[in-house]
């Protein structure tokens, strides 16, 4: 008698008998342990909402008609070998499109794929999600794309290479990238090209892999592309490989290697904006989607059609300017408008700040987004003081940031390398500069409501950059200073942008800390002064960008805080004993005294201006013919060591004084001044001849 274990009728297709008991189980390829067969392993391991055709997003991105269409046409002609830079012409294999967060890239991917497949292009995709946990990591990267390149070719031995290759090795998912993926993919794809049989076309097979930066795991997505480029620099086998990301630090870094370096081509959406009109696209989107809602909103029964041009051509203008070029803020303004349980118009009033919000926020998934990648800075506290910077306005060098906030060079680069999908540091003319790529990241980090525990408070951070401004400019007391071209001219721009200047530069109230009371007191203002005052040209910026938003800040102090006015008293005090000595200088010529004549009297009765000679007056009409005592000449402000005459610049009405000139009026009104600065008789002698010297002959 048998066994009760031995099987009483067996077969080589699957069917047995034992126990009297009847099992059948079909599947592709032979029996493994455990009773599960090669092909419900490959597809046990599949990551199906990767897929460019899932069925878990409803709403996948697409590029607008008539959009990114030379970007499409430089990469379908790099998928068809047709580009000499090609993967077949100069072994480019890899092409890397990279570009901000928000750009467009997975539309452009899935669009690209969808041509692809409308070409007949055989390919495999896997699109990255970070919020996706079946899709933010490796783990399943090759099984997914193992099991469309099954799907790809029906009836064919390279099905069977794949299930024969996991019926050996079981475990294979549990190796390393490299192996699965020349396993898989490079050995099955390699023996079905290879057979007389199998069909040639131009494009054997294609992999698209997007939003590589989704990957949680920063060393899986360097492990993926150092696994790929290995594999296929060891292989015969020749296909592209497309591959879209962020510019994040790590995969700029693998794409740098040697590895990498010269089988890649790149395409830059960041870069390539100017060239391919990314504003014109979006312009154009935002336009044919306004008409579709709006066409939407007039057909229903309401009976309150909108006006025939809304939104108007000022609204459009205005989305594009905030889209930084980057579609994904001018498809959420979109996706927010079109709820069809509200009105178009009433919902773009809240995009627009026109009315308040009430519900659903219209930038709640930019936030996310935007949240998401700041959580991954380095050092996010340092992060927000860079860019709450006033000259971040602008781009900036980050060796002049690096030098006013005491960083070490590279810190900078250091600091924002995890964040290149927002900000940008790249070079231009040998430097490193840093700038936003997002307008509306800007509007994120400064609305509490939004940013949360990003937000920068600008009353706080201020402050802290005034303290930096101080204490960098107060090192550089003996060295020469470019207010225009320099880590100075931050330090200037800090103070003379600072939130206590109001409209026509009215004093308000300010925060101010125990640091900022020390910085103000400690700042050596005669040593900074000293070597600029030698000349004009020297003299005036520090005047002008310096002296006039230290004294504002004096008083600022003062009227948050009376008990500080010991600082001002002090730093005042200083600089009287610097000013009376260069006012003697105008004493000792007729036209010097006849600009310390009119400083001294301007806005007062007795101010009398000069009438303009007769080549400016038909360009004003009478009643705004006035002069500067000078005429525009090379010398022209020759003995004007003070920059008293900085008033009357230009051939208007002489401007109204800053705060610098009131105090020196002041000085030379001050009763209790040294008499040797008095202005006597001698004085308006001076000027008044220096005026007859101009009259004409």
């Amino acid at each position: 008698m048998l066994p009760r274990s031995t099987p009483m009728i067996s077969s080589d297709r699957g069917v047995f008998i034992n126990g009297g008991e009847f099992h059948q189980h079909n599947y592709h390829g032979q029996t493994l342990p455990g009773n599960e067969a090669p092909f419900d392993i490959l597809k046990g391991a599949v990551a199906s909402n990767a897929l460019h055709d899932s069925g878990a997003s409803f709403d996948k991105p697409k590029c607008h008609p008539r959009t990114r269409v030379k970007i499409r046409e430089i990469i379908m002609h790099w998928i068809l070998g047709e580009d000499k830079d090609g993967w077949q012409k100069a072994g480019k294999q890899f092409m890397w499109l990279s570009g901000a967060a928000g750009c467009g890239k997975s539309a452009i991917a899935q669009s690209t794929i969808e041509v692809c497949i409308g070409r007949g292009i055989r390919l495999a995709s896997f699109f990255f999600s970070r919020s996706d946990s079946t899709r933010n990591h490796a783990g399943s990267l090759v099984a997914t794309l193992a099991y469309q390149l099954y799907c790809a070719f029906p009836g064919t031995e390279l099905r069977k290479d794949i299930l024969s290759t996991i019926a050996e090795e079981p475990l294979i998912f549990k190796k390393t990238l490299q192996q699965q993926f020349t396993a898989l993919i490079l050995k099955p794809l390699t023996n079905h090209l290879s057979k007389p049989q199998s069909t040639q076309q131009p494009v054997p097979f294609l992999i698209v892999i997007d939003g590589l930066d989704e990957c949680i795991d920063r060393s899986a997505q360097k492990a993926i592309l150092t696994g790929v480029a290995k594999c296929m620099r060891t292989s015969n086998s020749c296909f592209p490989i497309f591959i879209a990301s962020r510019p994040e630090h790590d995969i700029k870094l693998s794409f740098g290697t040697k590895l990498l370096q010269d089988i890649h081509t790149r395409l830059s959406l960041d870069l390539a904006d100017d060239e391919y009109n990314a504003d014109s696209d979006i312009r154009l989107y935002l336009v044919d989607r306004f008409a579709e809602i709006k066409d939407d909103f007039d057909n229903r029964a309401t009976g309150r059609n909108l006006a025939h041009d809304w939104p108007g051509d000022e609204v459009i203008e205005m989305l594009v300017k905030k889209s930084s070029r980057q579609f994904i803020y001018a498809a959420t303004v979109i996706r927010y408008v079109e709820s069809t349980r509200h009105r178009p118009d009433h919902r773009l009033d809240v995009v627009l700040n026109l009315r308040p919000v009430n519900g659903d926020h219209p930038f709640a998934e930019l936030d996310a987004l935007y949240a998401t990648i700041l959580e991954s800075a380095i050092d996010i506290e340092k992060v927000l003081l860079v860019l709450s910077l006033p000259s971040m306005n602008f781009d900036v060098s980050c060796s002049m940031i690096e030098k006013l906030l005491s960083y070490d060079e590279g810190d900078v680069e250091t600091l924002f390398c995890d964040l290149g999908a927002l900000v940008q540091v790249y070079k231009k003319y040998d430097q490193r500069l840093l700038r936003f790529l997002h307008a509306s990241f800007r509007e994120y980090l400064y609305d509490a409501a939004r940013s949360k525990q990003f937000y920068i408070n600008m009353d706080y951070q201020t402050i802290k950059h005034v303290i930096h401004a101080l204490q960098y400019l107060a090192s550089c007391c003996s060295s020469f200073l470019n207010f225009t071209q320099s880590t100075a001219a931050i330090a200037v721009y800090i103070l003379r942008n600072i939130p206590y200047r109001s409209g026509q530069d009215r004093i308000s109230q300010i925060t101010i800390s125990h640091e900022l009371r020390q910085s103000m007191l400690s700042f050596p203002l005669e040593k900074f002064l000293a070597p600029r005052s030698t000349s004009t040209l020297t003299y005036w910026p520090v005047l002008r960008d310096f002296v006039t938003p230290f004294l504002q800040l004096l008083e600022a102090m003062v009227l948050t805080d009376p008990t500080s006015s010991h600082i001002q008293d002090h730093q005042l005090g200083i600089l009287r004993s610097i000013l009376l000595p260069q006012i003697q200088q105008y004493f000792n010529d007729d036209r010097p005294a006849l600009v310390l004549v009119l400083f001294y009297h301007l806005a007062s009765h007795r101010f009398v201006p000069i009438l303009q000679r007769q080549y400016s007056a038909k360009k004003y009409s009478p009643d705004k013919r006035y002069s500067t005592p000078f005429y525009p000449a090379p010398d022209f402000d020759a003995g004007d060591i003070l920059s008293l005459s900085c008033p009357w610049m230009g051939w208007g009405i002489p401007r109204r004084d800053n705060i610098y000139h009131d105090f020196v009026r002041q000085l030379l009104r001050d009763p209790g001044r040294p008499t040797k600065y008095a202005l006597g008789p001698v004085m308006y002698e001076k000027a008044a001849l220096h005026c007859f010297k101009e009259l004409p002959n």
